[in-house]
């Protein structure tokens, strides 16, 4: 019947005309709570809840109950909801989907049936034929991490309710510390609207009482680096190895910093704008990446980039040998980064 995006799903709940069945997953948990929630609210009258609205977990159910209970009329109301979150949806054999399909083609009128893989996930190739189902009887709904604008439109409204005002810039700058999950975006927001109280957010307010991802203390790091400044590096370094992040997750990052640096050099050195860079290389909702990258790849050039990129492979064959320190191997890429920077050999 549908397959709907965030949008479409938005516009098919407004509509009033809902389905008997549907299927909600992807990639951001926000979402998928918010509108199994809203569609629980909008088909259940909350005077009679406790007698049209059941929610099961998924570990060791048995889908007979769901059915079963997703057969029954509702009782002075006009639709009955039956929940089901985190059923292993992808692991049914093909007898325990006919009975699927028999139960959704014979549930009365009055039902909503909703399935939400919260923390489980469902792979569009192993359940090809789950979402097929969902698909003939109901409505499939993905419902991904947002981009771009839609992430940052939503967090400006939701800062303006609590009395406090977020520019576009400033919310960029919360997405690229704290990652573009929604729900870790408004619990960081809410921490930052109580600790200004009132007006506008400043990025000092941001630094000052939200946890940033690795990838933003990295750039923290590789910024030091590009800044001849050792110590502020180190110390950076020295905070993710307390908080026990893991050496090789910390190459990681680095390397992908770096990566940014050197893509947005060529565009620059060969007279193009960074942000053409953006379909190409999946940086779509994240140009802010290619902007930051583009200014701060004028300070090194593309050649001591290369040699950083060189440097960084080394380190990362030296920490694929178990008898190698991990810290020792990125303090001395750090070194080595640092003097390429400063255009001295290593």
């Amino acid at each position: 019947m549908a397959v709907f995006d965030e949008k479409q799903l938005r516009q098919h709940i407004k509509s009033g005309e809902f389905f008997k069945v549907y299927l909600i997953f992807g990639d951001e948990a926000y979402l998928k709570q918010y509108y199994s929630d809203l569609l629980v609210k909008k088909n259940v009258d909350e005077s009679f809840a406790a007698f049209n609205y059941e929610m099961f977990q998924g570990t060791g159910l048995d889908l007979r109950d769901v059915y079963e209970r997703a057969s029954l009329m509702p009782m002075m109301s006009e639709k009955r909801v039956v929940a089901v979150d985190d059923y292993k949806l992808d692991s049914l054999n093909d007898k325990e989907l006919k009975t699927m399909e028999e139960t959704f083609s014979s549930l009365p009128e009055s039902t909503v049936l909703i399935f939400r893989q919260g923390s489980v996930g469902l792979s569009k190739k192993t359940g090809k034929k789950v979402i097929a189902l969902f698909d003939q009887y109901g409505a499939v709904c993905e419902l991904n991490r947002r981009k771009g604008m839609e992430l940052i439109k939503p967090l400006i409204s939701s800062a303006k309710k609590q009395n406090c005002v977020l520019e576009t810039n400033t919310a960029q700058y919360l997405v690229s510390c704290v990652g573009d999950d929604f729900n870790v975006l408004v619990n960081e927001l809410s921490k930052v609207c109580h600790y200004v109280g009132e007006g506008e957010i400043k990025k000092s307010d941001i630094d000052a009482v939200c946890v940033k991802t690795l990838d933003a203390k990295v750039y923290n790091l590789t910024k030091a680096l590009m800044m001849n400044d050792f110590t502020k590096a180190y110390e950076v370094f020295d905070t993710l190895l307390r908080q026990k992040t893991e050496p090789q997750y910390i190459h990681g990052a680095i390397i992908g910093s770096y990566v940014d640096l050197y893509r947005a050099a060529v565009a620059v050195y060969s007279g193009r704008q960074a942000s053409e860079l953006a379909n190409s290389f999946n940086y779509k909702g994240k140009e802010f990446v290619l902007s930051n990258a583009a200014r701060d790849c004028k300070k090194i050039g593309l050649d001591r980039l290369r040699l950083c990129l060189d440097e960084l492979s080394k380190a990362d064959m030296k920490l694929k040998r178990s008898y190698d320190s991990g810290r020792l191997v990125l303090e001395q890429l750090m070194v080595k980064l640092l003097l390429i920077t400063a255009g001295e050999k290593v």
